[in-house]
């Protein structure tokens, strides 16, 4: 709503100055030096007061606003040169360019609109610090210099004095071209309720990886696109199976090696304040989308892991082979806790097919599982990209459901179920639907 109040009043000062330019037939210099001034003052007072938040939404706002003010502000500085004369399809196209110009300086306003934080509900603050490994024992594959496999991770965990209590260590995997902020609202809750939280970025799977050298990894065009295509099933059974399989193992390496690097710690790379207060008898694994799978498989994988909760997707790693172009689920027990859950129509979609679906299948072979639906909700509603960027979340898949609510149930969900599968919380009363 601000990006679009702010474009609305550009474009009125950019037509109205048109607008008296053609009525006087003038170039009306001097006014628009004032307007310009006026401008830059106002926005610059409405920045101090946090009505605008600084950062990247209005950056090149005020960047533009502050070369026009300083330009102005030389204009009467100096001594005033005689004004050119008015010519009246200079003065349109001085407007159109004008009108293009805030239009492209606001639009990132408008796509991501400012919005109210999600609240923590724990009673700690919550700090958060970044450490870049390198897991020597692999090649990248999405690489052709040779180099080892580089992961970004930050970790979100309770501001408090160091040593004094431990806390349990859970491990985050963002979907596919997600990034390891996607669902900075539930790290934070988790964090303020006593968790140390650690979220990966996937190298070439993230959106981008941003790391503590200052270089960034982009998503792999290839992987990117190969997702869309499984996605709108443009892919036979054996070809989807295969890459699905490829990404899985890629995912639970990733995390495989990240746990083993927080919990052994071997060249002192975690902060030790951070390494001081992980309780490593407890660790739960969580991820959206395709990291929900990773989580899932890393469940069977490793003894230490207590308990999983997979958001908003498929268990790729309980497909344990392809027959006649039909996928062999796994029957062995699931050896931990597991919650699961979908969105609206992918709920409904499982529950068509039964015992046949990966997490349905996982769910009725484990001694104890959950099964929860938001109704109302799309894929997009699970990450805070739904109240991020509501424009982008909507061309993306979002649902009918408030984007706040979604997401503060979500995590309301997610920490019940690890307070009482890591906690021993009590037992825990999960709803069907919500």
């Amino acid at each position: 709503m601000l990006g679009m109040i702010t474009l609305f009043l550009a474009l009125c000062a950019q037509i109205g100055l048109l607008i008296y330019r053609i009525a006087t037939k003038s170039r009306q210099a001097k006014m628009t030096h004032i307007i310009r001034l006026a401008s830059f003052a106002s926005f610059t007072l409405l920045l101090a007061t946090g009505v605008y938040w600084w950062g990247f939404r209005w950056m090149g706002l005020f960047i533009a606003l502050s070369i026009l003010a300083l330009l102005s502000g030389l204009y009467f500085i100096k001594k005033p040169r005689a004004e050119k004369a008015y010519r009246k399809g200079r003065a349109i196209l001085s407007c159109v360019n004008g009108c293009i110009m805030f239009t492209l300086l606001i639009l990132p306003g408008i796509i991501f609109p400012q919005f109210k934080p999600v609240a923590t509900t724990g009673p700690y603050g919550v700090d958060t610090a970044i450490v870049t490994f390198v897991d020597e024992s692999r090649v990248e594959p999405f690489s052709e210099t040779g180099g080892n496999r580089k992961l970004t991770v930050q970790f979100w965990y309770p501001n408090v004095e160091a040593g004094k209590d431990s806390y349990p260590l859970l491990i985050f995997s963002h979907g596919s071209f997600g990034y390891r902020g996607s669902n900075l609202s539930t790290f934070e809750d988790l964090a303020s309720n006593g968790y140390v939280v650690c979220s990966i970025d996937h190298s070439y799977h993230a959106f981008f990886a941003r790391h503590t050298d200052g270089s960034t990894t982009l998503v792999n065009t290839e992987f990117l696109n190969d997702a869309v295509n499984i996605t709108n099933g443009a892919y036979d059974a054996e070809t989807t199976y295969q890459k699905t399989h490829d990404w899985l193992a890629l995912r639970a390496a990733d995390m495989d090696f990240v746990i083993d690097e927080i919990v052994n710690n071997p060249e002192r790379e975690v902060p030790a304040r951070v390494h001081s207060m992980i309780d490593a008898e407890k660790i739960g694994l969580f991820g959206h989308s395709l990291g929900g799978a990773a989580a899932a498989q890393l469940g069977r994988d490793r003894s230490d892991v207590d308990s999983v909760a997979v958001i908003d997707g498929t268990m790729i790693g309980e497909e344990i082979a392809l027959e006649n172009g039909q996928s062999v689920l796994n029957t062995a027990p699931y050896p931990v806790p597991l919650l699961n859950l979908y969105n609206e129509t992918h709920y409904a979609d499982a529950m068509a097919a039964g015992g046949s679906y990966n997490n349905l299948s996982a769910s009725s072979h484990a001694a104890e599982a959950y099964d929860v639906v938001i109704r109302g909700s799309g894929h997009l509603n699970f990450t805070d990209l739904a109240l991020f960027s509501p424009t982008l979340a909507r061309m993306l898949g979002v649902g009918e459901v408030d984007s706040r609510y979604c997401i503060e149930t979500m995590n309301h969900i997610v920490l019940d179920f690890f307070n009482a599968t890591l906690k021993n919380s009590g037992t825990l009363d999960l709803h069907t639907e919500y």
